[in-house]
């Protein structure tokens, strides 16, 4: 009988306000929404409202939040849809939020976020990590507070081989913003690298396939690189070998926040399920496209 998977995602969680409107505000105008929604966000959060949605799948959550007795309607709602918050820990400082302008006109959406909070150290992470006593099947970081990220990893990447159990344990890690600063450590520190479109653009790449052949050599030799490419799918490599999905066809785009940490979470379940890398690339996409037809993430498993 299958055992279940632990799957812990690092990262930060945002509470979104999104504000859909007709079209685009111009500068200094005002503009009437014509629908506001409050929800939950971050992409590791997000990732995992999708994850927590399939069997034999336990779904951890580490991220910094706010003072804990002004989060208890947060960790009630995540501990009711089965995502765990024991990895979670806490700050003098409110929960970061962001507001999202979602065009009707265009399908696009800017975001405007504020966050004073302290990413989690290194130390945080260990102690996290030998506290709640989980042995991991994966670990997926955002590719945010990329130096403490980076030295959690090279923890991880010592202990599990000192202690026999790296091979059972897979980290992944996503470079989304191509303008973070030193984003490109985490390049060769993931068995499984995902990457944004925006990333291979503003690395000069119109086309996956060829962006995911030139930067292999920057990853480790056996990772499995994704890039995902919007409306036009999403392309894996692997050994030199390349795979492609295309997205499905979507008769109206209703709401486009999070397709990318759906494609994630795509990914990571049907790799962690043993599935072959045509397959969770076709599953994944589907499900990206799922999402993109409807607003929020339930029900899309």
């Amino acid at each position: 009988m299958a055992t279940d998977s632990n799957i812990l995602l690092v990262g930060q969680v945002y509470l979104d306000t999104i504000l859909t409107v007709d079209n685009f505000p111009e500068e200094d105008s005002k503009l009437r929404a014509t629908d506001v929604q409050q929800r939950r966000g971050g992409n590791c959060l997000n990732t995992a409202e999708v994850l927590c949605q399939f069997p034999k799948i336990n779904t951890f959550l580490m991220s910094a939040l706010g003072p804990k007795d002004t989060c208890d309607t947060l960790l009630s709602q995540l501990e009711a849809k089965g995502i765990m918050t024991s990895a979670c820990l806490y700050r003098k400082e409110p929960t970061p939020s962001s507001y999202i302008i979602q065009s009707k006109q265009t399908g696009t959406r800017t975001i405007i976020s504020a966050n004073t909070i302290q990413d989690i150290t290194k130390n945080e992470f260990i102690q996290k990590i030998e506290t709640i006593k989980t042995r991991f099947n994966w670990i997926h970081f955002e590719g945010r507070n990329v130096e403490e990220a980076a030295a959690q990893i090279d923890w991880l990447e010592s202990i599990s081989s000192h202690e026999g159990w790296r091979s059972r344990l897979t980290i992944s890690v996503e470079l989304e913003k191509p303008d973070r600063p030193d984003i490109d450590m985490l390049l060769s520190r993931g068995d499984v690298v995902f990457f944004s479109k925006l990333y291979a653009e503003k690395r000069g790449y119109d086309d996956p396939s060829c962006f995911l052949r030139d930067y292999q050599t920057r990853c480790r030799s056996s990772a499995i690189l994704f890039c995902t490419w919007g409306a036009k799918g999403a392309t894996c490599l692997h050994h030199g070998n390349i795979f492609h999905s295309p997205a499905l066809p979507v008769e109206q785009v209703i709401d486009t926040i999070g397709a990318g940490d759906t494609f994630v979470a795509g990914i990571i379940c049907y790799l962690n399920q043993g599935y072959g890398l045509d397959v969770a690339l076709q599953c994944a996409c589907h499900l990206a496209s799922k999402k993109v037809s409807q607003f929020g993430f339930e029900r899309l498993a």
